[in-house]
């Protein structure tokens, strides 16, 4: 397998992000919400727009992994702009192609991103994933987050439930 290469996102990565996020939530959550609001969520969540404000943001870390300069995965973290402390980020995304599941993709995004915080002084990160998720939950648990909250949400008018995990950095 290709070895892979983490940097930061830029506007023309968008496509790239959209393709890989549109797969790993297929892959995750079609049992669980189907396919069309899968869709849905995409469609709403990851227009264009919304990506380059994200991309272009300071106060937003988003990183790429791409193999042969193929876009394969992403993460996003920053401030969880909720009220919590300042010493508290969100992790807003980490997404790998499914096909490249299990190649320590994830693992790698993962860590430049906590290095990231740490380097701007936040001390614990925080996130939410869906309950059904598995394959999300068990990366999390990994990589010594340990479940803090339960809520259930409407996600394009279906309930589902939410976890909230949270480690130190």
């Amino acid at each position: 397998m290709s070895e892979y290469a983490i940097r930061p996102a830029e506007p023309t990565d968008v496509p790239g992000i959209q393709r890989v996020a549109r797969a790993g939530w297929h892959a995750a959550y079609d049992d669980t919400m189907g396919p069309d609001t899968v869709d849905d969520c995409i469609d709403d969540w990851y227009d264009a727009e919304t990506l380059v404000g994200a991309v272009e943001d300071d106060d937003v870390d988003y990183l790429v992994a791409t193999v042969d300069d193929r876009l394969v995965g992403y993460a996003s973290v920053g401030p969880t702009g909720d009220g919590r402390s300042g010493s508290v980020a969100g992790l807003y995304s980490i997404y790998v192609h499914p096909d490249r599941w299990g190649a320590g993709i994830g693992t790698a995004l993962f860590e430049r991103c906590a290095d990231r915080l740490r380097e701007r002084g936040y001390e614990r990160l925080c996130l939410r994933v869906v309950a059904d998720n598995d394959v999300g939950i068990s990366f999390y648990r990994s990589h010594g987050f340990e479940r803090t909250d339960e809520e259930t949400v409407e996600l394009e008018g279906h309930p589902l439930v939410e976890y909230e995990f949270a480690r130190d950095l």
